[in-house]
């Protein structure tokens, strides 16, 4: 005989059933680059300059830099030349310079899983043509799965080129200016200047299908794009506030992992890597163990492995009288004693009632009446005998 115990599922007592939301950031996009091919040159362990090349192609040179005032004019020409634009077989990224040994901070969506990347530092001479002797290559020394952060170094910084300053904590403040300086869909060193919307702690969002991350992050109306990952966010003091990380769906929802962040990564000598998904276990068939003959009342119990592990995980109780009910038992505590009981009275395959032992002292206590059609009791009362 085969059973189906679709709907007999529900098992464990009301109390079993609770549990709490995960909250996610929904429509969260990362602010990638442009997908590129550098053919077979490009390796995962190492790339030559030359191997860029075809990603460099459809880079737009830079322009002079056109800024609102002075102060936007400041912020763009000291702060631009520690700005780096990285390149990898996969797209366009940014990065900033945040330490006078090369040490340079990005997001990890930017240098995914490759060992050394590419790196161009801003031409002394603005809207200068970007050439195959401007790369240079970096390693990649550690990663961030959590924050979505990653560090690189190279071994030569230009002179022109000088490390900014990552924010303390608290220091940034909602409804303050910022500022974001980038390569946003392969237009390099672009600069844009916004507020800050919103501080967002804990705040959860994804890139890709698997890769979860969690942060403080910074929300702000800068305009940032595909290309500006990595980028910095400044403050009017020219500190980095926050890395440009990814854009949510809707007008002006930019976001920006914040320093205090960057501060930890910074601190730690190791990489953190984020937890992955549980994967879905591969669908079963239930499969009955065992029939065995009955005699109160008369007819079959059936012992069922609904999880294909190989044990029995409930017991049919089928009377040979169609009148009587059938009933389902559960050891939901492995003691060996059957503790939920499921009848349906009317041998419908739908369960009518549930009779439940919550303390143990082999009788039921607690009872539960189900909807037709419905997998769990609608209320619950104490049960009297």
């Amino acid at each position: 005989m085969a059973l189906s115990a679709a709907s007999y599922a529900s098992a464990a007592p009301p109390e079993g059933l609770l549990g709490q939301p995960v909250s996610k950031a929904a429509g969260a996009k990362p602010s990638k680059g442009r997908s590129v091919d550098f053919g077979d040159a490009a390796t995962r362990s190492g790339v030559s300059p030359r191997s860029y090349m075809k990603a460099l192609s459809g880079l737009a040179p830079e322009g002079r830099s056109v800024t609102r005032g002075a102060k936007e004019t400041q912020v763009y020409q000291v702060a631009s030349p520690s700005v780096v634009l990285i390149v990898t077989r996969d797209g366009l990224g940014s990065g900033v310079l945040v330490g006078a040994d090369g040490r340079i901070v990005t997001n990890l969506h930017v240098v995914e899983d490759y060992a050394e990347v590419g790196v161009i530092f801003k031409p002394t001479v603005e809207g200068a043509k970007i050439g195959e002797a401007d790369v240079v290559t970096a390693k990649v020394l550690r990663r961030d799965e959590v924050a979505d952060l990653a560090l690189i170094q190279v071994a030569v910084v230009p002179a022109h080129a000088k490390p900014l300053t990552v924010a303390k904590t608290g220091v940034v403040q909602v409804g303050a200016d910022v500022h974001a300086i980038g390569h946003p869909t392969g237009q390099s060193w672009t600069y844009t200047r916004g507020i800050v919307s919103q501080i967002r702690r804990d705040y959860a969002w994804a890139t890709g299908e698997t890769m979860q991350h969690k942060a403080t992050v910074i929300q702000t109306q800068t305009p940032i794009n595909p290309g500006n990952s990595g980028g910095p966010l400044l403050d009017d003091a020219l500190q980095v506030i926050g890395i440009n990380s990814f854009i949510s769906e809707g007008e002006g929802l930019n976001f920006a992992v914040s320093a205090d962040d960057v501060q930890a990564f910074l601190a730690r000598t190791g990489d953190r890597a984020a937890p992955r998904p549980e994967k879905r276990a591969a669908a079963c068939e239930s499969k009955t163990l065992s029939e065995t003959p009955t005699t109160k009342p008369k007819g079959v119990s059936y012992v069922v492995d609904s999880d294909c592990d190989g044990t029995g995980d409930y017991e049919v109780m089928e009377p040979a009288d169609k009148r009587e009910p059938l009933t389902v038992l559960y050891d939901d505590d492995g003691d060996g004693r059957f503790d939920t009981m499921i009848v349906d009275g009317d041998r419908d395959g739908n369960p009518d009632i549930a009779l439940y032992d919550t303390d143990g002292d082999g009788k039921p206590d607690l009872r539960g009446d189900y909807r037709n059609g419905e997998d769990a009791p609608y209320r619950y009362e104490r049960y009297k005998g």
